[in-house]
């Protein structure tokens, strides 16, 4: 179900000036303008996923705000930094040289010169980035990273914080959402698919709803559903049809 909260504040920011010489093509339109769509979400609603078919579709670049702090999760680990010392994070962050590179709807992290992209997703990792992400030196490190990514160029940024804290002012804002039940039974289908042949589904459904609680319980740029974001509930719908309703919005708000 595709919920609409005030579209005519949205259809207020559409881009001010029209170039003359590009063709009447929506997408040509698009990429002259910079602009940001940000979505935002819980655990496994697919939101990552629906950003990445939609650069995809609009010929924009996506940027995955939890590959950077699996990056910097990946520094800290690399360093020998104790993740719980904020001083010692702090200095690390100003040493850190993490490079992000967006290509085809992807998001590409290096530390230095070495690309990192394959560890994003290792269970050290995963173990660690939800400590480092609530520190808010990490935070505030990572929407300078955000924002200088977007400054001059269109780009769909997606997080849980993005609607909110990172781009407030977004031309498109997207919460995507599904039930917890169906969240966790695609999570459990993408656990078993990796040969996790112990996990349990009702072990997923637990874990989700004690990530959803401590997202939105959060004292530091907590999860929540911002009053101009557009909410899809995409709990029988597939990430074409999202996407599909999804580019129908921005389309018409930018002819």
């Amino acid at each position: 179900m595709l919920y609409w909260k005030d579209m005519s504040k949205v259809a207020e920011k559409k881009p001010q000036e029209k170039n003359e010489n590009l063709e009447n093509n929506p997408k040509d339109e698009v990429v002259q303008n910079i602009f940001q769509i940000a979505i935002d979400g819980p655990s496994a609603s697919g939101k990552g996923t629906k950003a990445r078919l939609l650069a995809r579709r609009l010929g924009l670049l996506c940027l995955d705000t939890g590959a950077l702090y699996r990056g910097i999760t990946i520094h800290l680990m690399e360093t020998g930094i104790d993740i719980t010392d904020e001083g010692a994070v702090e200095k690390s962050l100003k040493e850190m040289k993490l490079t992000v590179n967006l290509a085809e709807g992807d998001t590409h992290i290096y530390l230095g010169k070495k690309d990192v992209t394959s560890r994003l997703h290792d269970v050290d990792t995963c173990s660690n980035v939800y400590t480092v992400a609530q520190l808010p030196k990490v935070r505030e490190h990572v929407r300078r990273i955000q924002h200088d990514t977007a400054k001059d160029r269109p780009v769909i940024v997606e997080g849980r914080d993005i609607t909110s804290v990172v781009f407030p002012d977004a031309l498109f804002k997207f919460y995507i959402t599904a039930s917890l039940s169906e969240r966790a039974r695609r999570r459990y289908e993408q656990e078993v698919a990796k040969g996790n042949q112990k996990i349990t589904l009702a072990h997923v459904q637990n874990m989700l709803y004690e990530r959803d609680k401590a997202d939105m319980e959060r004292p530091e740029s907590p999860l929540v559903k911002v009053k101009d974001a557009i909410v899809v509930d995409c709990t029988t719908k597939n990430p074409f049809e999202v996407v599909g309703m999804m580019e129908k919005i921005i389309s018409r708000t930018l002819v």
